[in-house]
């Protein structure tokens, strides 16, 4: 069964039972599936993209030379030993990041294929800037205050307008990856895209195509990211309870009932591994007696036969979650 990913930056190898998921260190760690132990690790790459049979495609943390985007080549088989390097040259003022900031994010995404694998990348850079003021209110009777900025002379104060839109600047390209030598190849020259084009922010909740929903399984209907069951999610409790939200998951072939959980989130990116479902929670504060906890991003994993928690493990945030700018 071909790999999968379940969230950028956490791919599934189903043949090997084992997760390659993006560490809060900076390494790439290889998580088993059927207990969450890690395996190996590897800071010769931080973030990983696809496997190709033995081999992890991986983004290294550091650009290469004149900010070229590294991609590592890790065998799977031989405890994450690096394989090769390739340098994928980007146009002058795109950066090969990983963690998103406010304004400018960089992604990638890999498609293995005979003996090599497709890259594709995108740059996209908002401009930075604070919410334009509105008018200014003045109370009756009140004298409107003197406003005096460069370039204008002074006067009454007046009402602001809203700031003309600006359009984000939006950069693809693809090249094709030699999974033996590391070879780059051009696959699409990079270039300059719409903003129209551009895809939701967010990620997007997988929903059952239309007339391959489960009789008798009541709506919503999910589908999980390999697309071999799904999910119906029902809120059982209030907002006091913190597992509010009943997982019951279904074998999309068979119909077949495969177990239930119950979860704080409606739906998150989901799979089923043998009795086990595994799914990603984002980060999330919650008051516990006097005790304010925190927890990362996790993938974890619930056994579908007694509903417990199996195991989890803490995955890299890439979010800026630093406050905007007023």
């Amino acid at each position: 069964m071909d790999s999968f990913q379940l969230s950028p930056g956490v791919v599934i190898d189903p043949d090997r039972g084992e997760a390659f998921v993006m560490d809060p260190g900076g390494d790439i760690v290889a998580v088993d599936l059927t207990n969450g132990s890690e395996l190996w690790r590897s800071e010769k790459a931080a973030k990983p993209l696809t496997v190709s049979g033995d081999i992890l495609l991986g983004q290294a943390e550091k650009p290469g030379p004149a900010n070229a985007l590294k991609i590592v080549a890790l065998s799977t088989s031989r405890r994450g030993e690096p394989v090769t390097e390739s340098l994928v040259p980007l146009p002058p003022n795109v950066h090969p990041m990983i963690d998103q900031a406010a304004n400018r994010s960089f992604t990638t995404r890999a498609h293995p294929q005979a003996g090599e694998a497709t890259l594709a990348w995108e740059f996209v850079e908002r401009p930075l800037r604070g919410m334009a003021p509105g008018p200014l209110q003045v109370l009756p009777g009140e004298t409107p205050p003197m406003i005096s900025t460069m370039g204008v002379p002074p006067g009454p104060a007046i009402a602001t307008t809203a700031l003309p839109s600006v359009q984000p600047v939006i950069m693809r390209g693809e090249v094709r990856i030699n999974l033996s030598s590391g070879v780059v190849a051009p696959a699409l020259a990079p270039h300059l895209a719409s903003a129209a084009t551009m895809p939701p922010s967010g990620p997007a909740v997988p929903s059952v195509p239309s007339g391959t929903s489960i009789a008798g399984v009541p709506e919503p209907q999910f589908l999980s990211v390999d697309g071999r069951h799904i999910l119906n999610s029902e809120r059982i409790a209030d907002d006091p309870e913190w597992d509010k939200y009943q997982w019951t998951l279904y074998d999309r072939g068979t119909g077949a009932r495969a177990g239930a959980f119950r979860a704080h989130l409606r739906y998150a990116p989901f799979f089923v591994a043998d009795s086990r479902a595994i799914y990603q929670t984002p980060p999330y504060a919650r008051k516990l007696g006097a005790q304010l906890v925190e927890e990362p991003p996790q993938i974890r994993a619930m056994d579908l036969v007694n509903g417990s928690q199996l195991w989890s493990h803490a995955l890299r945030d890439t979010t800026d979650r630093r406050p905007r700018p007023p």
